[in-house]
């Protein structure tokens, strides 16, 4: 009787054993798909925020290139117009003053597409700095 009994105690406790064991595993399955859910939409947020960020630079990029031909034209015009006078110079004095007014102009421009630049790029930056911010805010929640 005592056999049976021992016998009895270790197979429930035995019993009791898998159970527990079953329900830990259960538990940790559920901990690491809740887990890998989360990271999935942390990294799918994080793809997205990227992408955006992409796009507003991708705009910049596209501001700051149309911005350039534009003012590579308006050099190239004031070239243009420079040597159309040069040629109908008639005396070195009137040629040396065409030159004198085409350089300053030529500086003036380039001055003036500088500051442009730099105020595009300025504004750039800070929008993809207030766009990367807002999509990583985003993210966090």
């Amino acid at each position: 009787m005592a056999k049976s009994t021992t016998r009895a105690f270790v197979d429930q406790t035995t019993q009791q054993v898998t159970t527990g064991q079953n329900h830990a595993m259960d538990w940790i399955r559920v901990v690491a798909e809740q887990s890998l859910n989360l990271s999935k939409v942390t990294f799918e947020g994080f793809l997205t925020s990227a992408s955006r960020t992409t796009g507003t630079i991708d705009h910049q990029a596209s501001e700051i290139r149309e911005r350039s031909i534009s003012l590579a034209a308006e050099a190239l015009a004031n070239t243009y117009d420079f040597a159309l006078k040069a040629v109908r110079a008639g005396e070195p004095q009137q040629f040396l003053e065409l030159q004198g007014d085409f350089l300053g102009h030529q500086l003036n421009i380039l001055a003036d597409q500088t500051k442009e630049l730099g105020q595009i790029m300025i504004q750039s930056a800070s929008a993809t700095q207030r766009a990367a911010t807002e999509h990583m805010r985003s993210a966090a929640e």
